[in-house]
């Protein structure tokens, strides 16, 4: 009798063992994943996670980050999928996993400003600050801080930062994203501008328990609007810890739609461009708050005429065909530059040097055209010089403007 149970529980043993082999993959998957899961952020969804276990790697499915509150996407970021390698840390996933070679595949980032200067990237670390008192209070280390030294430590994850539970690259790859800007600062109806097939490099500093972005930089390549001949080339950083944007962002473009940017130049410009494409360098360096930008743009396939109220000869004193020609290059291209200074819910523009150089050319031949005036006619040409004069005070002006 005692042979027969012996041999009943040798065999149970057998099938237990059997079978946790045969299912030990799903058995690690469930364990793992049950472990993400109950430490991410109230703000992190994810809809499936799936190990790869010959390859040692993990895909996170239909990742997405919520945005803050009063902003018109639901979503921050979504991300359909992202793939990376992982290792166990010590003895086994208890104590960790280590993440490297990071690809996010399909990443749709919304960025939102209101009209009262309000950004959404930037009201995000004041978002996940104000919800994450709240899931600590739900945490073992904070809900047993009355207990024993000894007892509070049991358990594997008590006391534990999320860094110490998943260790993150400090770089990912980029495929196929998108950025949309929705901005409703220019005007009173929101502007969109969308960079598609964006491929590049993001790195990210966070703090050790993934709840703060302490630094953000990326280099990224994409189309502008869907179209494949717009291609713009962006490198940024971001310190997200002042109060207000403190941002570095350079843009290398080709071809861009010149009407896509209309909302952002027309306040400034005394044109009113029907067609026309750019290129060139534009820089727009934010200091909490406050913007410096130095831009020089390449024109080209130009259509324009000036806006109602610019174009009297005392502006002017020339039309606009013949002012487009001193900012005319020997390829055909308009070339000009110009920097934006100052707050940057009221910012200031100012000319730039390629800019001041054709103004002062335009002014010096129309003070050449009225000297010849003065020499031909003589002393009666009292008016005329007095033109001249207003000509000096205009280079005089442009020189002096920074």
């Amino acid at each position: 009798m005692f042979k027969k149970i012996f041999i009943l529980i040798i065999i149970i043993i057998a099938i237990v063992i059997a079978a946790i082999y045969i299912y030990r993959h799903a058995i690690i998957q469930y364990y793992a994943e049950k472990i993400i899961r109950e430490n991410l952020p109230s703000y992190v969804k994810i809809d499936k996670i799936n190990f790869d276990f010959a390859g040692s790697k993990i895909s996170l499915n239909d990742f997405k980050i919520l945005n803050p509150p009063g902003f018109s996407s639901e979503y921050l970021l979504k991300i359909n999928d992202i793939s990376c390698r992982y290792g166990i840390k010590g003895k086994g996933i208890p104590e960790g996993i280590e993440i490297s070679d990071v690809f996010f595949k399909g990443a749709d980032i919304e960025i939102e400003r209101h009209r009262d200067g309000r950004i959404n990237v930037v009201e995000m670390g004041n978002f996940i600050k104000s919800i994450t008192p709240k899931e600590r209070e739900g945490l073992p280390a904070q809900a047993n801080t009355d207990k024993a030294p000894s007892e509070a430590k049991q358990g594997p994850q008590r006391g534990r930062k999320l860094s110490d539970i998943i260790e993150l690259p400090g770089s990912f790859g980029i495929k196929d994203g998108r950025i949309a800007f929705l901005d409703a600062l220019p005007y009173d109806k929101p502007h969109l501008i969308t960079v598609n097939s964006l491929n590049g490099e993001v790195s990210i500093s966070l703090d050790d328990n993934y709840s703060k972005i302490l630094a953000l930089s990326f280099t990224l390549e994409g189309n502008m609007n869907e179209s494949r001949n717009e291609v713009i080339k962006w490198k940024a950083s971001l310190n997200p810890a002042t109060p207000r944007i403190t941002m570095s962002n350079r843009f290398d473009v080709s071809s861009l739609d010149l009407l896509a940017f209309e909302p952002y130049y027309d306040k400034f410009s005394p044109f009113v461009f029907k067609r026309g494409m750019f290129s060139g360098a534009l820089v727009f360096d934010f200091d909490n708050g406050n913007i410096g930008s130095t831009n020089e743009i390449i024109l080209s396939h130009i259509q324009f005429y000036i806006k109602p109220g610019y174009e009297s000869s005392q502006m002017w004193e020339t039309n606009a065909q013949d002012l487009m020609r001193y900012f005319t290059t020997t390829s055909g291209d308009i070339v000009f530059d110009f920097k934006i200074k100052g707050d940057m819910t009221n910012p200031q523009f100012y000319l730039g040097p390629i800019s001041k150089r054709a103004i002062t050319s335009m002014a010096i031949d129309k003070i050449s055209s009225v000297v010849e005036q003065i020499t031909k006619q003589g002393d009666a040409a009292g008016g005329v010089a007095d033109k001249a004069s207003d000509y000096i005070d205009l280079i005089r002006g442009f020189i002096n403007k920074k």
